[in-house]
């Protein structure tokens, strides 16, 4: 298991256990469904970060928005 932080959507900025080697998941909201799936960042300052980022997000909106998560 591990801790992932949700990037984007109705979930942003939560943390949630993910079974080892998952790569996609899936929240219902009242908007429809989002789906996530797994990305590995290379913060500055940081190192490498696995997130779960909504599938439809450009990868410098992830990097932007977990930077702010991680307080950078």
């Amino acid at each position: 298991m591990s801790i992932v932080l949700y990037i984007g959507g109705s979930k942003d900025g939560d943390k949630g256990v993910v079974p080892y080697g998952f790569r996609k998941s899936r929240a219902m909201t009242e908007a429809g469904p989002e789906i996530y799936v797994q990305r590995v960042l290379a913060l500055k300052e940081i190192g490498s970060v696995r997130v779960m980022a909504l599938e439809s997000m450009q990868e410098s909106c992830v990097l932007e928005r977990a930077s702010g998560h991680f307080g950078r």
